[in-house]
C-alpha cells in the first residue's frame, strides 16, 4: 500500500474524513428504544400541558400550573442544549435534535389547545357552579341586586320574556336583550333587572328577540348567568337604549341566557371540555407517530447513495488544476530537448 505522503491529495482527504455509519452504499440498522421514545415524549408533553391548562386544577391552583408548566418548557430548553452538543461532538444526524424540537412543538401546542378548551368549556362550568341557585324568582318583586352571586335562576310562574321590550346594540355583532317580567307587567320594584341576551339573534330594526333554543318554550322559565365581562359591556349599553327607547329604568341589570333546563347545559359543557381532551390527545399521537415513520424513512435512505469506491477522482476540478500544474513544465522541457 503506498505511504500517506504519496497519495494523492483528493484520495488522502477522503481517507482521512471523519468515519460515520452514514456513508453511500451502506444501510443502518434502526434502534427500536429510541424510536419509541422519539413518539412517546412528544405526546407525553402535549398530554401533560393540555390536561394541566384544561380542568379544575387550572381554576384552582393556577399558581401550580404555571410552575409545572415552566419546569416542563426548562426541560424542553434542557434537550436543545443535549441536542446542540451532541451535534457538536458529531456531525453524524441523531435522534437528540429531532426529539428536542417535537418536545417543544408539542410542549406549545398542549397549552394552546388546553388554554382554548379551558376558556370555552371548563372555565364557565366551575364558575357557574361556584354561584348559588335561585329558586322562585319572581321579577316584578325582586332587585338584581340581591342576586348578584345567583348563577342560575328559575323564575317563578307567569314570569316570560317580555318581547315588546327588547332591544340591542350593534358593534360588529348584534347584542340582543329582552327583559323578565311578570305577566309583561311594569315590576313592583319600579326596575327591569332581569334581561336575556344573545347574539345576533334579534332584528335591527324592531322588537325582535329570537336569542337561544327555548325563546319561543312557553313554559320555560329558567337561565344561565353571564359572566363575559366584554360581552357584559355590550349587553348594557343594549339596555341603556332600551330605557331610552322605551321610557323604564333598570338600576342593577343581570344577564342570562333563557334556557328551559340550565342544569343539563352546565354538565355539557363539562362532557365536552373532556371529549375536547380525548380527541386532542388522539390527534397528537397520530401526528407524533408520523413523524417518527417520516423521519424513520429519512435515516433509512441516508445510506442508499452509489458507494464511494465508484467516485471518479479524474473527473473532479481539483483533480485536473493539480495535474496540469504538475504536468505542465514537465511536457515543456520534453518539447525543448533535441
Amino acid at each position: 500500500m503506498a505511504h500517506p505522503s504519496e497519495m494523492h491529495p483528493l484520495l488522502k482527504r477522503r481517507l482521512e474524513e471523519p468515519k460515520t455509519v452514514f456513508f453511500p452504499g451502506h444501510r443502518i440498522r434502526m434502534n427500536v428504544v429510541p424510536m419509541f421514545l422519539n413518539v412517546l415524549v412528544p405526546w407525553a408533553a402535549f398530554m401533560i400541558c393540555c390536561a394541566l391548562t384544561s380542568f379544575w386544577l387550572l381554576y384552582t391552583e393556577s399558581r401550580l400550573v404555571l410552575t409545572v408548566l415552566a419546569l416542563v418548557f426548562a426541560l424542553c430548553f434542557a434537550m436543545f442544549a443535549l441536542a446542540l452538543a451532541a451535534r457538536k461532538a458529531s456531525a453524524e444526524p441523531t435522534w437528540f435534535s429531532y426529539i428536542a424540537i417535537v418536545t417543544l412543538i408539542g410542549a406549545v401546542a398542549g397549552t394552546g389547545c388546553g388554554v382554548k378548551n379551558y376558556f370555552s368549556y371548563s372555565r364557565p362550568y366551575y364558575a357557574i357552579k361556584d354561584l348559588k341557585v335561585a329558586h322562585q324568582v319572581d321579577a316584578g318583586r325582586e332587585l338584581g341586586q340581591d342576586l348578584m352571586d345567583a348563577g342560575i335562576l328559575y323564575f317563578a310562574k307567569n314570569n316570560r320574556l317580555d318581547h315588546t321590550r327588547s332591544w340591542h346594540f350593534k358593534h360588529g355583532t348584534i347584542y340582543c336583550v329582552a327583559p323578565v317580567t311578570t305577566n309583561h307587567s311594569k315590576p313592583l320594584t319600579n326596575s327591569y333587572d332581569f334581561w336575556a341576551v344573545g347574539e345576533d339573534c334579534c332584528s335591527t330594526g324592531t322588537s325582535d328577540f329570537r336569542c337561544g333554543a327555548d325563546w319561543a318554550t312557553v313554559n320555560t322559565r329558567s337561565a344561565i348567568r353571564i359572566l363575559d365581562s366584554e360581552d357584559d359591556m355590550y349587553y348594557r349599553l343594549a339596555v341603556q337604549q332600551a330605557e331610552a327607547l322605551y321610557d323604564i329604568s333598570s338600576g342593577h341589570p343581570i344577564f342570562f341566557r333563557w334556557i328551559k333546563d340550565p342544569l343539563a347545559e352546565i354538565n355539557r359543557w363539562r362532557a365536552q371540555a373532556f371529549k375536547n381532551f380525548l380527541v386532542l390527545v388522539s390527534m397528537a399521537f397520530c401526528f407524533s407517530l408520523a413523524g417518527v415513520t417520516i423521519a424513520t424513512c429519512g435515516f433509512a435512505w441516508l445510506g442508499r447513495a452509489k458507494s464511494a469506491y465508484a467516485t471518479d477522482f479524474y473527473s473532479e476540478s481539483d483533480y485536473k488544476s493539480l495535474h496540469m500544474k504538475q504536468a505542465g513544465p514537465a511536457h515543456g522541457t520534453r518539447a525543448l530537448s533535441p
